[in-house]
């Protein structure tokens, strides 16, 4: 019952981090829109934002792997998973910034990060270790 109610609460969390973070970033762009940016705050703000949300749904899929599958494997695939879109966001954006402009690689860094910054991450990992503990108990896999 207590992992039920935990599951429970977390996806609360979830939904609602999902609810904050819109609501933060729906703000940040329309006080830019309005061209109250002028030293450019609010931009880097948003970067700060992207990076402490990304931080918050890493923190929640390793929360909701260690309440499922009690294993420390999949936490660090998990922060594995984070590093890999971290570091081909900032590679796409410095090679960007480098060899072309930053407006060319922002959409593409931008879709990288989004996945970050959301469950879906959380949404694939799931069943890929749930899948992974069918096949290891099965026998049919040495780990």
């Amino acid at each position: 019952m207590k992992k039920k109610l935990l599951i429970s609460g977390l996806i609360i969390l979830t939904v609602a981090l999902g609810f904050l973070r819109e609501y933060i970033f729906e703000t940040l762009n329309h006080i830019i829109e309005a061209g109250a940016d002028a030293g450019g705050n609010f931009s880097l703000l948003k970067w700060v934002f992207t990076f402490v949300f990304s931080i918050l749904y890493l923190i929640l899929t390793g929360c909701f792997l260690q309440l499922l599958f009690h294993s420390g494997k999949y936490i660090r695939l998990a922060i594995f998973v984070y590093a890999v879109l971290f570091g081909v966001s900032f590679l796409v954006l410095s090679a960007g910034y480098v060899f072309t402009s930053f407006n060319n690689v922002y959409a593409f860094t931008r879709t990288v990060m989004g996945i970050a910054q959301s469950p879906i991450v959380l949404i694939i990992l799931i069943p890929a270790c749930f899948l992974n503990e069918v096949i290891r108990r099965s026998g049919n896999v040495n780990n």
